[in-house]
């Protein structure tokens, strides 16, 4: 699903709409000196440097333009741009393909490919944390389906937006413990912005969904009700959520311009957290929001530093639903 492309003059931020197949090449590039395969120069260390972000698009975005409005990537000497992809598994295979230096998703995802084999992958900055229940994810239904547990789910066609994100694995979860059997669900992949319809017409039994889409959906679509936040259900309190990851064994000026990057983000992470207002106002354009329908948002708890011990419950739910086989090395993808 194509987005419409946003892009801020005289910033140094673009977000290009893709899709997942048409996720646009990305190098690490030196604004001002570049060779003619797009690698940065090592001697230009000291220009501004250009990260790529892929990211799936959410409210959060409003991080990102606070860094730039407060300066907090200008006085590390890095700019971004980011390009909009439609799932975390895709946003995972930019960055192991080199499309992306980094992406902006969802833990499981990240760790599924880490279990995989990916190990040259490293959290760059956790983003946020489980929220109060009922702000995290939703689960839509229509109000004549019968739906009223997520037990009842058992057997029943839910739409997605990935068959290996963060949502699927807590619907199973979810379902698993009220009750239900998961390995009778089906689940069917589609973009986010498509679920709700797809529930109000019927192609599916339900859909899960996040913030701000279940919102929009139920706004849109007054036959649909809301089952339950999944991630809340399964999850402890403070749970990670997102994070920015990208690859380890970096050199010259890719190493720098991550490591610049990184300084920035957690500072303007730090700052997102105590003025939540101003992310919402300024994410609001960049996930397709009025000013009012991100101002009633829920707030993030936004932390940029994140503990093995606090995946270990996720990676667990991994291992349980046969998502994983093998341990993860925790600590050394947080950097402990």
């Amino acid at each position: 699903m194509s987005r419409p492309q946003i892009t801020q003059k005289g910033a140094d931020m673009t977000i290009k709409g893709t899709s997942a197949a048409f996720a646009a090449t990305a190098a690490l590039l030196v604004t001002t000196a570049c060779d003619a395969s797009g690698h940065a120069d090592p001697s230009a260390s000291g220009a501004t440097l250009t990260v790529k972000i892929g990211a799936v698009p959410t409210i959060q975005y409003g991080v990102i333009k606070l860094a730039q409005a407060r300066g907090f990537f200008a006085e590390q000497g890095v700019r971004v741009d980011i390009t909009n992809v439609d799932s975390g598994p895709n946003v995972v295979t930019g960055v192991v393909a080199g499309q992306y230096d980094v992406g902006w998703t969802a833990y499981a995802p990240v760790l599924l490919a880490v279990a995989a084999g990916n190990s040259g992958l490293k959290k760059v900055a956790n983003v946020s944390l489980l929220g109060a229940k009922g702000t995290n994810s939703g689960l839509l239904v229509r109000k004549d389906s019968g739906i009223t547990s997520f037990a009842a789910l058992a057997g029943k066609k839910v739409a997605t937006n990935a068959q290996r994100s963060l949502v699927t694995l807590t619907t199973q979860a979810a379902v698993a413990k009220a009750g239900g059997d998961p390995s009778t669900t089906e689940f069917v992949a589609l973009p986010l912005g498509q679920i709700a319809k797809a529930v109000a017409e019927r192609q599916v039994d339900a859909g899960v969904t996040a913030p701000p889409y279940q919102s929009q959906a139920l706004k849109q679509f007054p036959e649909l009700a809301d089952l339950g936040d999944t991630l809340a259900e399964v999850l402890p309190p403070g749970s990670p959520t997102g994070l920015v990851f990208g690859k380890k064994d970096l050199s010259g000026d890719r190493k720098t311009a991550m490591e610049r990057f990184q300084t920035a983000i957690k500072k303007a992470l730090a700052y997102a957290d105590d003025h939540q207002a101003e992310v919402k106002a300024a994410g609001a354009p960049l996930a397709g929001l009025s000013a009012e329908e991100a101002a009633a948002l829920p707030d993030v708890t936004y932390r940029s530093e994140v503990t093995a011990a606090q995946l270990a419950p996720l990676v667990a739910l991994m291992k349980q639903f046969g998502w994983v086989k093998n341990d993860i090395d925790l600590a050394a993808f947080v950097g402990a």
